[in-house]
Protein backbone atom coordinates (compact mmCIF):
# COMPACT_ATOMS: atom_id res chain seq x y z
CA UNK A 1 0.00 0.00 0.00
CA UNK A 2 2.99 2.24 1.10
CA UNK A 3 4.27 1.35 -2.68
CA UNK A 4 1.17 2.75 -4.08
CA UNK A 5 0.77 5.93 -2.37
CA UNK A 6 4.55 6.68 -3.12
CA UNK A 7 3.61 6.09 -6.80
CA UNK A 8 0.97 8.42 -6.88
CA UNK A 9 2.86 10.96 -4.95
CA UNK A 10 5.47 10.79 -7.45
CA UNK A 11 3.02 11.23 -10.28
CA UNK A 12 1.69 13.96 -8.44
CA UNK A 13 4.94 15.67 -8.41
CA UNK A 14 5.47 15.09 -12.09
CA UNK A 15 1.82 16.48 -13.26
CA UNK A 16 2.72 19.40 -10.95
CA UNK A 17 6.31 20.06 -12.43
CA UNK A 18 4.89 19.66 -16.12
CA UNK A 19 2.37 22.67 -15.21
CA UNK A 20 4.77 25.16 -13.98
CA UNK A 21 7.33 24.74 -16.56
CA UNK A 22 4.36 25.18 -18.92
CA UNK A 23 3.75 28.10 -16.97
CA UNK A 24 6.87 29.31 -16.82
CA UNK A 25 7.41 28.94 -20.24
CA UNK A 26 4.18 30.56 -20.90
CA UNK A 27 5.53 33.73 -18.83
CA UNK A 28 8.54 34.13 -20.49
CA UNK A 29 6.62 33.56 -24.38
CA UNK A 30 4.68 36.38 -23.20
CA UNK A 31 7.58 38.78 -22.03
CA UNK A 32 8.93 38.05 -25.56
CA UNK A 33 9.26 41.44 -27.47
CA UNK A 34 7.94 39.53 -30.84
CA UNK A 35 4.62 38.05 -28.84
CA UNK A 36 3.80 41.37 -27.14
CA UNK A 37 3.88 43.33 -30.52
CA UNK A 38 1.45 40.37 -31.60
CA UNK A 39 -1.15 40.72 -28.36
CA UNK A 40 -0.45 44.45 -29.37
CA UNK A 41 -2.23 44.33 -32.76
CA UNK A 42 -4.08 41.10 -32.27
CA UNK A 43 -7.86 43.13 -31.06
CA UNK A 44 -7.43 45.67 -34.26
CA UNK A 45 -7.72 42.83 -36.61
CA UNK A 46 -10.30 41.05 -35.01
CA UNK A 47 -13.44 40.77 -37.35
CA UNK A 48 -16.95 39.95 -36.05
CA UNK A 49 -19.08 37.11 -37.82
CA UNK A 50 -22.19 38.23 -39.36
CA UNK A 51 -25.23 35.73 -38.77
CA UNK A 52 -27.05 34.55 -41.75
CA UNK A 53 -30.86 36.07 -42.35
CA UNK A 54 -33.78 33.32 -42.39
CA UNK A 55 -37.19 35.05 -44.34
CA UNK A 56 -40.00 33.11 -43.56
CA UNK A 57 -38.56 29.69 -42.48
CA UNK A 58 -37.64 29.63 -46.24
CA UNK A 59 -34.94 32.02 -47.69
CA UNK A 60 -31.68 32.60 -46.38
CA UNK A 61 -29.20 35.38 -47.15
CA UNK A 62 -25.66 33.71 -45.88
CA UNK A 63 -23.94 35.65 -43.36
CA UNK A 64 -20.09 36.34 -42.80
CA UNK A 65 -17.21 34.33 -41.30
CA UNK A 66 -15.58 36.64 -38.62
CA UNK A 67 -11.56 36.38 -38.32
CA UNK A 68 -9.42 36.59 -35.47
CA UNK A 69 -5.30 36.22 -35.05
CA UNK A 70 -4.30 33.20 -33.86
CA UNK A 71 -1.30 34.48 -31.43
CA UNK A 72 0.11 30.94 -31.35
CA UNK A 73 0.94 30.39 -34.84
CA UNK A 74 1.45 33.61 -35.89
CA UNK A 75 4.12 33.68 -33.03
CA UNK A 76 6.07 30.54 -34.20
CA UNK A 77 5.63 31.62 -37.96
CA UNK A 78 7.85 34.98 -36.61
CA UNK A 79 10.29 33.13 -35.30
CA UNK A 80 12.13 32.29 -38.12
CA UNK A 81 13.39 36.01 -38.74
CA UNK A 82 12.48 36.65 -34.92
CA UNK A 83 10.84 40.10 -36.00
CA UNK A 84 7.63 41.01 -35.87
CA UNK A 85 5.80 41.14 -39.48
CA UNK A 86 2.05 41.81 -39.93
CA UNK A 87 2.26 39.94 -43.56
CA UNK A 88 2.73 36.33 -41.78
CA UNK A 89 0.02 36.81 -38.84
CA UNK A 90 -2.38 33.57 -39.19
CA UNK A 91 -5.94 33.70 -38.99
CA UNK A 92 -8.67 31.47 -37.33
CA UNK A 93 -12.33 31.77 -39.15
CA UNK A 94 -15.40 32.21 -36.61
CA UNK A 95 -18.38 30.37 -38.19
CA UNK A 96 -21.76 32.56 -37.62
CA UNK A 97 -23.96 31.19 -34.92
CA UNK A 98 -26.49 31.28 -37.60
CA UNK A 99 -24.66 29.90 -40.68
CA UNK A 100 -25.39 28.89 -44.53
CA UNK A 101 -23.73 25.39 -43.55
CA UNK A 102 -26.44 24.30 -40.99
CA UNK A 103 -29.76 25.00 -43.20
CA UNK A 104 -28.71 23.73 -46.36
CA UNK A 105 -32.42 23.25 -46.68
CA UNK A 106 -33.09 26.79 -47.20
CA UNK A 107 -32.95 28.41 -50.70
CA UNK A 108 -30.64 31.25 -51.18
CA UNK A 109 -31.78 34.61 -52.26
CA UNK A 110 -28.91 36.92 -52.98
CA UNK A 111 -25.51 36.99 -51.53
CA UNK A 112 -24.53 39.00 -48.55
CA UNK A 113 -24.76 42.68 -49.31
CA UNK A 114 -20.99 43.56 -47.29
CA UNK A 115 -19.21 42.18 -50.46
CA UNK A 116 -19.84 44.96 -52.56
CA UNK A 117 -20.45 42.03 -55.67
CA UNK A 118 -22.75 40.40 -57.69
CA UNK A 119 -23.10 36.93 -59.69
CA UNK A 120 -24.18 36.51 -63.38
CA UNK A 121 -26.09 33.29 -64.47
CA UNK A 122 -26.58 32.67 -68.16
CA UNK A 123 -29.59 30.09 -69.25
CA UNK A 124 -26.97 28.46 -72.02
CA UNK A 125 -24.04 29.09 -73.76
CA UNK A 126 -24.99 32.02 -76.21
CA UNK A 127 -23.26 35.20 -77.70
CA UNK A 128 -23.68 36.97 -74.42
CA UNK A 129 -21.91 34.40 -72.30
CA UNK A 130 -19.21 34.29 -74.93
CA UNK A 131 -19.00 38.21 -74.86
CA UNK A 132 -18.54 38.17 -71.14
CA UNK A 133 -15.77 35.57 -70.78
CA UNK A 134 -13.91 37.00 -73.61
CA UNK A 135 -14.26 40.79 -71.63
CA UNK A 136 -12.74 38.43 -68.51
CA UNK A 137 -15.53 38.37 -66.78
CA UNK A 138 -16.61 35.20 -64.04
CA UNK A 139 -19.90 33.80 -64.65
CA UNK A 140 -22.15 30.77 -64.28
CA UNK A 141 -23.71 28.60 -66.50
CA UNK A 142 -27.44 26.46 -66.10
CA UNK A 143 -26.48 23.51 -67.62
CA UNK A 144 -29.65 20.80 -68.60
CA UNK A 145 -27.91 18.91 -71.23
CA UNK A 146 -24.64 17.06 -71.53
CA UNK A 147 -22.66 20.26 -73.49
CA UNK A 148 -20.24 21.95 -70.70
CA UNK A 149 -17.69 23.97 -71.32
CA UNK A 150 -15.25 24.54 -68.47
CA UNK A 151 -14.65 28.82 -68.86
CA UNK A 152 -17.36 28.96 -67.13
CA UNK A 153 -18.94 27.76 -63.26
CA UNK A 154 -21.40 25.10 -64.76
CA UNK A 155 -24.94 24.66 -62.35
CA UNK A 156 -26.78 21.65 -63.14
CA UNK A 157 -30.12 22.90 -64.20
CA UNK A 158 -31.53 19.02 -65.95
CA UNK A 159 -34.61 17.86 -65.34
CA UNK A 160 -33.65 14.28 -66.80
CA UNK A 161 -32.25 12.38 -63.88
CA UNK A 162 -30.01 10.78 -65.99
CA UNK A 163 -28.45 13.22 -67.30
CA UNK A 164 -28.58 15.26 -64.45
CA UNK A 165 -26.30 12.53 -63.17
CA UNK A 166 -24.11 12.13 -65.73
CA UNK A 167 -23.62 15.81 -65.58
CA UNK A 168 -22.95 15.59 -61.65
CA UNK A 169 -20.26 12.74 -62.70
CA UNK A 170 -18.18 15.02 -65.05
CA UNK A 171 -18.19 17.56 -62.50
CA UNK A 172 -17.18 15.66 -59.84
CA UNK A 173 -14.21 14.07 -62.55
CA UNK A 174 -13.02 17.54 -63.20
CA UNK A 175 -13.45 18.55 -59.87
CA UNK A 176 -15.47 21.85 -60.70
CA UNK A 177 -18.18 22.93 -58.21
CA UNK A 178 -21.28 20.81 -58.01
CA UNK A 179 -22.66 21.60 -55.05
CA UNK A 180 -24.92 24.55 -57.01
CA UNK A 181 -28.56 23.82 -57.42
CA UNK A 182 -30.98 26.12 -59.19
CA UNK A 183 -34.42 26.01 -57.59
CA UNK A 184 -37.77 27.45 -59.79
CA UNK A 185 -40.02 25.65 -57.82
CA UNK A 186 -40.00 22.78 -56.07
CA UNK A 187 -36.73 21.52 -54.54
CA UNK A 188 -35.56 18.42 -56.62
CA UNK A 189 -34.69 15.10 -55.29
CA UNK A 190 -30.93 15.14 -56.51
CA UNK A 191 -30.68 18.80 -54.81
CA UNK A 192 -30.19 17.36 -51.20
CA UNK A 193 -26.79 18.35 -49.36
CA UNK A 194 -26.65 21.06 -52.10
CA UNK A 195 -26.67 24.93 -51.93
CA UNK A 196 -30.38 25.73 -53.20
CA UNK A 197 -30.70 29.02 -54.80
CA UNK A 198 -32.93 31.23 -56.95
CA UNK A 199 -32.17 34.47 -59.21
CA UNK A 200 -33.10 37.83 -56.97
CA UNK A 201 -33.10 39.28 -60.28
CA UNK A 202 -34.87 38.00 -64.15
CA UNK A 203 -33.08 40.60 -66.45
CA UNK A 204 -34.58 40.14 -69.77
CA UNK A 205 -35.10 42.34 -73.12
CA UNK A 206 -38.29 43.64 -72.03
CA UNK A 207 -37.77 44.47 -68.27
CA UNK A 208 -33.94 45.84 -68.39
CA UNK A 209 -34.53 49.67 -68.32
CA UNK A 210 -36.70 48.91 -65.30
CA UNK A 211 -34.54 46.68 -63.68
CA UNK A 212 -30.84 47.39 -64.11
CA UNK A 213 -31.58 50.29 -61.78
CA UNK A 214 -32.63 47.99 -59.07
CA UNK A 215 -29.37 46.46 -58.79
CA UNK A 216 -27.30 46.38 -55.44
CA UNK A 217 -24.79 44.17 -54.05
CA UNK A 218 -25.85 40.63 -53.18
CA UNK A 219 -27.95 40.17 -56.56
CA UNK A 220 -27.71 36.98 -57.86
CA UNK A 221 -28.78 38.02 -61.74
CA UNK A 222 -30.10 35.64 -64.02
CA UNK A 223 -29.61 37.19 -67.75
CA UNK A 224 -32.10 36.06 -70.28
CA UNK A 225 -31.18 35.28 -73.77
CA UNK A 226 -33.29 37.64 -75.23
CA UNK A 227 -30.75 40.25 -74.45
CA UNK A 228 -28.81 41.79 -76.56
CA UNK A 229 -25.38 42.88 -76.42
CA UNK A 230 -26.01 46.15 -76.20
CA UNK A 231 -28.36 45.84 -73.65
CA UNK A 232 -25.80 43.09 -71.49
CA UNK A 233 -22.92 46.38 -71.97
CA UNK A 234 -25.42 48.57 -70.06
CA UNK A 235 -26.14 46.38 -67.78
CA UNK A 236 -22.27 46.08 -67.19
CA UNK A 237 -22.13 49.76 -67.70
CA UNK A 238 -24.58 50.20 -64.31
CA UNK A 239 -22.63 47.77 -62.10
CA UNK A 240 -19.48 49.17 -62.80
CA UNK A 241 -20.85 52.56 -62.40
CA UNK A 242 -21.77 51.26 -58.60
CA UNK A 243 -18.41 49.89 -58.35
CA UNK A 244 -19.26 46.30 -58.25
CA UNK A 245 -17.40 43.30 -58.56
CA UNK A 246 -18.78 40.21 -60.82
CA UNK A 247 -17.92 37.07 -58.96
CA UNK A 248 -18.84 33.21 -59.70
CA UNK A 249 -21.74 32.42 -57.37
CA UNK A 250 -19.62 29.91 -55.23
CA UNK A 251 -17.62 32.79 -54.13
CA UNK A 252 -20.62 35.44 -54.04
CA UNK A 253 -22.76 32.86 -51.23
CA UNK A 254 -19.61 31.82 -49.14
CA UNK A 255 -19.14 33.05 -46.08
Amino acid sequence: MKKYFKYIGLLGICMLSFYYAEQVALYVKNKNPLMQSINEIEQSKYISYIDSSIIDDLYIIPGLNGQKVNVTKSFNNMQKNKEFNEELLIFDSIKPEISLEDNKDKIIIRGNKNKQSVSFIFEEISELSHYMINHNYSVDLLINKEEYDESYELINNSNNELIYHNIDKYLNNHKLNKKLCYVKKDIPQTCTDKYLFKPSLIINHSNLSSTKNKISSGEIILVQKSLTISELEILLNQINYQDLKIVPLSDLIKE
